[in-house]
């Protein structure tokens, strides 16, 4: 759900995104993750992936807490690459304070070509936040480019159903203030062929996160409703309440369709 830039249009993360929603975010999946399924999507994954002596790039790192647990799976050394400032200087420090910064490095990019030279890294890994990129053709072809022959992408990402969207969608946007540019997955796999890349694999979590969702929604209004109040206020704890509600509408319908994706750049 976070804010991620793409190429020519896109307006800058810092416009979208602040403190109210770095710590909802963290109460609910843990510190420094800002999507579902905390340090456990992560390893789902890259599960089966043999992690040792590669060089990862994510993009979207966030906070950092992706980055700590992919180096945590193998002797890795990752970069993590965001265009949302604040969040690249407050993971770098959190990285110092645990003593990863040999494994672990941030780089902050103005949206636009990826600032990496050609077959830099054999493994992309992305966990929701590519769905804040508009041209993601152009996105997908620099991924192509800086991944070595036989280089890999491992990520997730939201889509959404086929049509229009319906009211409901659009207030779901209207909470979340964010701005989203989802397509199907099948326009995400045909686009994923198009830049060159080649065995790919999707899985639609759905109905996986749509229980979620709703266990997350039932936790903001018992289990966490104390500490969102303490730390947000009574407004913000409302309007984040109400935001999650109207998350669970939208899985629920199948309009928002969060899934993952694998596939190779050919040797």
């Amino acid at each position: 759900m976070r804010k991620l830039g793409g190429y020519d249009g896109m307006a800058a993360p810092q416009d979208e995104y602040d403190d109210r929603m770095l710590t909802m975010l963290q109460l609910i999946w843990g510190e420094g993750f800002l999507s579902p399924g905390g340090p456990q999507a992560v390893r789902e994954i890259v599960a089966g992936m043999d992690l040792d002596g590669l060089e990862v790039l994510d993009i979207g790192c966030g906070l950092g807490g992706l980055d700590q647990v992919l180096v945590g799976l193998g002797q890795c050394r990752v970069t993590g690459l965001d265009v949302a400032k604040p969040l690249v200087m407050r993971a770098q420090e959190r990285i110092r304070a645990a003593g990863q910064d040999r494994q672990i490095q941030f780089r902050h990019y103005d949206p636009g070509p990826l600032p990496f030279a050609d077959s830099s890294f054999d493994l992309v890994f992305g966990k929701d936040s590519w769905l804040h990129i508009e041209d993601k053709d152009s996105f997908f072809r620099e991924i192509v480019r800086i991944l070595k022959p036989g280089g890999r992408v491992a990520a997730g990402d939201w889509m959404k159903s086929s049509g229009p969207y319906s009211s409901d969608m659009l207030y779901f946007f209207k909470m979340e203030g964010l701005t989203y540019f989802l397509i199907t997955l099948e326009e995400y796999t045909a686009k994923l062929r198009r830049a060159g890349l080649a065995d790919i694999r999707t899985l639609d979590l759905t109905e996986q996160y749509r229980t979620d969702a709703h266990g997350e929604h039932e936790r903001l209004k018992g289990s966490l409703f104390d500490a969102l109040t303490r730390q947000l206020g009574n407004q913000s704890r409302d309007h984040f309440i109400e935001d999650w509600r109207s998350l669970t509408i939208v899985l629920d319908k199948g309009e928002l369709r969060p899934a993952r994706f694998w596939a190779k750049k050919p040797d």
